[in-house]
């Protein structure tokens, strides 16, 4: 898709289960909704490339599963299988936002190579995350959260921090490259973001944990996971209310079937999603 002149793909790694715990594991093209075990959730993994026509931008990275392009099982999807598809090389990636840092989304910044040292899988980018959301991610070793679903893992990203590749935002509000802006929520996590991308009179918003997929928009079931509730929930209705004013596009990372759409109000006026 586009907006105005920037050119959006979404890179999915495919529809995973989710347990309370926050355990993952693919799901078969076969398995209906139905087959989810009680108290699993089942998710969409969606970065989002952004060509501006002058520099790419990753808005996050996916789990990173099978990063080597040879893997055996066919079915692997990750971020550099899916910038080849699209004709784009991992070092033509040149910032990386991260919403937050629970490993479902910043597992594919690095890997481990055969010799055992971690590297970063977009050798291009300099990753811009909250500072507050680094802090949280540190304290969550000796300290985890008790929230339900995925956590943190940074043990892979110390190297990248140690080589200068993260950039640590202490703004609520920064312009990254011209029309790409970050936006601080917290809620989900202390240092959650979003991004709004304006471009040509067009504008969207990039949810994050936010809003995690079209399901959400009109309840609360993603309460367990949101360290904060109360703020994540006044986050999410400003972000809707601001979308719908603007006839903005949304951009969901977990969705199944639903990746993006504009909103709209129904008769009881709730928020719906109409196709892009």
């Amino acid at each position: 898709m586009d907006i105005g002149g920037f050119r959006i793909e979404q890179l999915s790694e495919g529809v995973f289960e989710v347990s309370p715990g926050g355990s993952i594991q693919k799901t078969t093209e076969q398995k209906k909704q139905g087959d989810t075990p009680s108290g699993h959730a089942r998710v969409g993994l969606d970065p989002v490339l952004i060509d501006t026509g002058s520099t790419c931008i990753l808005l996050d990275t996916g789990l990173g599963m099978g990063l080597d392009n040879n893997e055996p099982n066919r079915n692997t999807s990750n971020i550099l299988t899916n910038l080849e598809i699209f004709g784009y090389q991992p070092g033509d990636i040149k910032h990386v936002i991260l919403s937050h840092l629970h490993y479902d989304h910043a597992a594919g910044m690095s890997f481990t190579g055969k010799s055992s040292a971690v590297s970063a899988t977009l050798p291009a980018a300099q990753i811009y995350v909250q500072r507050s959301e680094w802090e949280a991610a540190l304290a969550s070793v000796e300290h985890p959260p008790g929230t339900q679903g995925m956590g943190y893992e940074p043990d892979d990203l110390y190297r990248l921090v140690a080589d200068d590749r993260f950039v640590f935002l202490d703004k609520e509000r920064q312009d990254i490259v011209k029309g790409v802006t970050v936006l601080r929520t917290g809620g989900h996590t202390p240092g959650h973001q979003i991004v709004r991308l304006r471009s040509s009179g067009e504008s969207a918003y990039y949810c994050g944990d936010l809003i995690p997929g079209d399901i959400h928009l009109n309840n609360s079931m993603h309460h367990k996971t949101d360290m904060d509730p109360s703020r994540a929930r006044k986050a999410k209705m400003l972000l809707m209310n601001q979308a719908h004013r603007e006839n903005a596009t949304l951009l969901f990372y977990h969705s199944v079937y639903k990746k993006s759409g504009r909103i709209t109000k129904d008769k009881n006026r709730k928020f719906v999603l109409s196709d892009y």
